[in-house]
């Protein structure tokens, strides 16, 4: 049997335990979710610590024809899923969305809790979002948007766009 470095089994580990539900995974401002990074994992990284998604989707951009990223999603129970979108220019991760509760911001918010408490543990404000529901800016500039969005008073889902994203219409 070949010898294999205490480090890389550790990490391994790891790796397997974030994505199997071991622990939280931390989604955070600069990008980072869970052993993830926007804009610098691949699908292959993403694949290698997460499986076989679920579903795959292409992504397009109107009027164009052709998709410019895809969806991998991972179905995690009824009426919860966990999704990496890949830009095709880029072969990077631009964009993340989850409705799973495994999930935490730094300052631990999570899908499932009352949007008021993720404002208050945020330190932001709750803002009108698209439709009906209000959203909880965590990062919102110019090339970046972190946000909760916030149904019925309680936080339905966790979404990041990155730089490259491959939502054409993003959030409003």
């Amino acid at each position: 049997m070949k010898y294999v470095a205490p480090i890389v089994v550790c990490a391994i580990a790891a790796a397997a335990t974030s994505a199997c539900g071991g622990h939280s995974p931390s989604a955070r401002t600069d990008g980072r979710i869970g052993p993830f990074r926007i804009d610098l994992t691949t699908e292959a990284q993403i694949r290698a610590v997460a499986g076989k998604p679920d579903k795959v989707e292409n992504q397009f951009a109107p009027p164009r024809t052709r998709p410019i990223g895809h969806l991998l999603e991972y179905r995690c129970g009824r009426g919860c899923y966990t999704a990496y979108s890949i830009n095709n220019a880029t072969g990077k991760l631009s964009d993340y969305q989850s409705t799973s509760r495994r999930f935490v911001t730094e300052r631990g918010s999570r899908v499932g809790m009352s949007g008021r408490a993720a404002a208050d543990r945020e330190g932001k404000r709750l803002v009108p979002g698209c439709g009906d529901g209000t959203y909880l800016h965590l990062r919102w500039d110019f090339r970046h948007r972190f946000v909760l969005t916030v149904w019925k008073g309680r936080v339905e889902s966790m979404v990041y766009l990155g730089p490259h994203s491959v939502y054409y219409d993003g959030l409003c």
